[in-house]
């Protein structure tokens, strides 16, 4: 009964884990990239994931365990009705609220399936709480589930299926979830094995759980969901915009779990590399430092993991009787649904910076700096802090944003610890981490900062022997430059120059007949230096989904301005493949597709589908130019692929030789790609080359998209003669499919039967 509870669990978490990833991918081309999408994905999987503990709690409360496996069984089954996911088109739901209209329509499509997903483990690990003394353990195959659930979609899943084939596939293993929960609760039924507790021990006399101790189990869980989302964003936008990053962090967290529940707790010495390595992290992030990522991606990621094994074991060391195991699995959800909405959504309106990173890692440290490692937190404490007086401002006393995070790290550590010594270390640590001032590179001076949905945004102006500069930077991406020579304010720079692809392509394509008025349409603003190719009479469109992106490019950077003095100028805000539906077909001369999020094109903008849309808006001899330059991915594959598969003329250029002059000029290296709508658009012309596609390169769809095929991957000498065989004869694809259609056909076979029988 153990092995079947355990195989269920595993199962339960790793298509919960699927399910979320799937979802968010399935909205994707309907919603756009916005974080309010995402935003709301994340607000409604952990009120499923509450909904679900809570629901677990009130079953194995009012019902015996064995009746109450077999309803929620039975109910499984009943959610397949809901399956597989279809969501609706968001035309008409989009209005004032659309992230209301989003919500309801998560809960009305998936809502059922993943709030009864949710509520699986703590139902079955109570109902075995006297069949094995301690079914916390099982939890370590519930997260084993989630990991290989958060692994197995972007290596397995994703880069073999579509999202048709993947949505049949996860009704099918929801599916046979549903039939492991009913078979495991007639098992417990008919074996006599329901949970009863011993007559001379009976419920009554178990005391309650105060409500100190439900709080400071939601503490232990605030901490390290908050860290996750904190550190990813920090790692993703600060350190290295690398694709796939995210799920390190993830990983880590999840893998702390297991060691927790699997009663691997970290002793003295392990207690005190935790806090010298949090220290050594406080001190990286606050004062600014992010390069050479090498040592400090490591450092994070160490400190992270560390905490929240500790945190983690914290949680497992005061785990109460099998009899409260669902209250204490509810409360941990509190916390970690708390904790993840503080970093994801309540940070980015309270702090100006990424101040929820340092504020949880130093609440962290004081909260465990009575569990040992007294050696290593004084070691790290007495090189941290003396850097962080030298930055010591009493203006930033008065400032809303540090108020309130002294006032959260103060109730936290009410909440997780003991003691007003450690109250007092906590509050100094937080005070003075709060009040430290981030360090720049010297010559670098920020004109303005702001903290919003998409990230952090500096605009930032350094001096050099060529001249003085003014950028935009989002995290570690580059989003263009001006020269603040007044001579000079208006040449395009970084990846636009005149000598470069962009100004080859603009003076060609400015030798073609006109057409009154020129229309061009940019997807993606920066700075707007692309207007400064602007000519009297032209319709420039921008689209732009960054509403400060926007606001700074008119209010910092003269392109806007200077070219609205001689064309018609306008911003469009939202997502660029949802405004373009209301343009009407035929419309623009030329297209630039220059839409930056992170260093990384978003997916939903490269697909057929995508240029499908593309090719509508554009009139007869329009030509499409793609700004592909990316430190991580190699997007030619992808752009060849569409345009074979559209039969549209392509080429390609990749400008990455510049002499040392250029470069201190504010020029950058970059690669674009241009496609005609017509064949005879356009003749080859050096240094163009013929985009040419080769036998693997992927088409993506909106139904299906490959990132781990067009990563960069480092070179390695060792593996460099490997041959990797493709994807296509592998046996075990060819046998995942079969069993996806085997899936679908149960699915939907069972689907039709609980139907009839309603």
């Amino acid at each position: 009964m153990v092995l079947l509870v355990g195989l269920t669990l595993f199962g339960s978490a790793f298509c919960l884990f699927w399910g979320q990833l799937l979802v968010g991918k399935l909205l994707l081309p309907l919603w756009g990239g916005s974080p309010l999408v995402w935003n709301t994905c994340l607000v409604f999987f952990q009120l499923a994931l509450l909904l679900g503990y809570l629901w677990a709690d009130r079953l194995g409360r009012g019902l015996a365990p064995g009746w109450g496996v077999l309803l929620h069984g039975i109910l499984l089954l009943a959610g397949l009705k809901f399956l597989p996911f279809q969501f609706g088109i968001p035309g008409q739901l989009e209005g004032v609220f659309p992230s209301l209209a989003l919500l309801a329509d998560l809960t009305a499509r998936a809502g059922v399936p993943l709030l009864l997903l949710s509520g699986t483990t703590p139902l079955l690990q109570r109902a075995l709480g006297e069949a094995k003394r301690d079914p916390y353990g099982l939890y370590v195959a519930s997260n084993a589930g989630s990991l290989a659930g958060l692994l197995g979609y972007p290596l397995l899943l994703e880069p073999r299926l579509s999202l048709s084939g993947q949505t049949h596939l996860w009704t099918g293993s929801y599916a046979l979830v549903a039939a492991l929960v009913l078979l495991g609760g007639v098992g417990l039924m008919l074996n006599g094995r329901e949970v009863t507790f011993p007559r001379g021990d009976p419920v009554e006399e178990i005391p309650p759980v105060s409500w100190r101790e439900r709080w400071r189990w939601a503490g232990w869980a605030f901490l390290p969901a908050g860290l996750l989302v904190a550190a990813t964003t920090l790692l993703t936008t600060d350190v290295a915009a690398v694709p796939l990053l995210w799920a390190v962090p993830l990983s880590l967290y999840l893998m702390t779990f297991i060691l927790a529940f699997g009663g691997l707790y970290p002793n003295d010495l392990a207690l005190g590399t935790t806090a010298l390595l949090a220290c050594g992290a406080l001190g990286a992030q606050v004062l600014g430092w992010a390069r050479p990522w090498f040592w400090v991606l490591p450092l994070h990621l160490g400190a992270f993991g560390l905490v929240s094994w500790a945190c983690h074991s914290q949680l497992a060391r005061s785990r109460p009787p099998s009899q409260q195991l669902t209250q204490f699995y509810l409360w941990l959800a509190v916390g970690g649904s708390l904790g993840g909405l503080f970093s994801a959504l309540l940070a980015p309106q309270m702090f100006e910076t990424l101040l929820e990173y340092p504020l949880l890692l130093g609440v962290s440290l004081a909260a465990l700096a009575a569990r040992g490692g007294r050696l290593g937190l004084s070691l790290g404490l007495g090189l941290l802090l003396p850097l962080l007086l030298l930055g010591f401002r009493p203006q930033a006393l008065f400032r809303l944003g540090a108020a309130g995070g002294l006032a959260l790290g103060m109730a936290l550590l009410g909440s997780v610890g003991e003691g007003s010594r450690r109250r007092w270390v906590g509050t100094g640590m937080g005070l003075v981490l709060l009040l430290g001032q981030t360090w720049l590179p010297p010559g670098l001076q920020v004109v303005a900062e702001e903290r919003s949905a998409f990230g952090l945004h500096r605009i930032v102006e350094y001096h050099a022997e060529d001249g003085s500069f003014r950028s935009l930077l989002h995290g570690t991406t580059l989003h263009g430059s001006q020269n603040l020579d007044p001579q000079k304010a208006l040449e395009p720079l970084t990846y636009f120059s005149r000598e470069g692809p962009v100004g080859q392509v603009f003076q060609r394509w400015r030798a073609q007949p006109p057409s009154s008025p020129a229309q061009v349409a940019v997807l993606g603003l920066g700075i707007g230096t692309l207007a400064a190719y602007a000519e009297p009479g032209d319709e420039w469109t921008f689209f732009e989904l960054d509403p400060t992106v926007a606001d700074w490019a008119g209010r910092y950077f003269p392109y806007l301005d200077w070219a609205s003095r001689r064309a018609q100028v306008r911003v469009i805000l939202g997502d660029a493949r949802l405004r373009l539906q209301g343009i009407p077909d035929g419309s623009y001369d030329l297209m630039v597709i220059d839409a930056f999020s992170s260093d990384a094109v978003p997916v939903h903008l490269l697909t057929q589908e995508a240029l499908t849309l593309y090719l509508r808006k554009l009139k007869p001899q329009g030509w499409l130019l793609f700004n592909i330059t990316n430190r991580h991915l190699d997007l030619a594959p992808v752009l060849a692929a569409l345009a074979r598969a559209l039969r549209l003329p392509a080429w390609q250029q990749a400008h990455e030789e510049l002499t040392a002059a250029q470069r201190r000029a504010g020029l950058a290296p970059s690669h674009w790609v241009l496609m005609a709508k017509s064949p005879g658009g356009r003749q080859d012309w050096d240094p163009w080359q013929p985009l040419l596609p080769q036998a693997g390169d992927p088409l993506w769809r909106d139904d299906f998209s490959n990132l781990l095929h067009v990563i960069r991957w480092p070179q390695l000498p060792l593996l460099g003669d490997i041959q990797i065989p493709a994807p296509k004869q592998n046996p075990a694809v060819i046998a995942a499919r079969r069993f996806g259609n085997a899936s679908a056909l149960f699915s939907k076979t069972a689907k039709e039967i609980f139907t009839m029988q309603i």
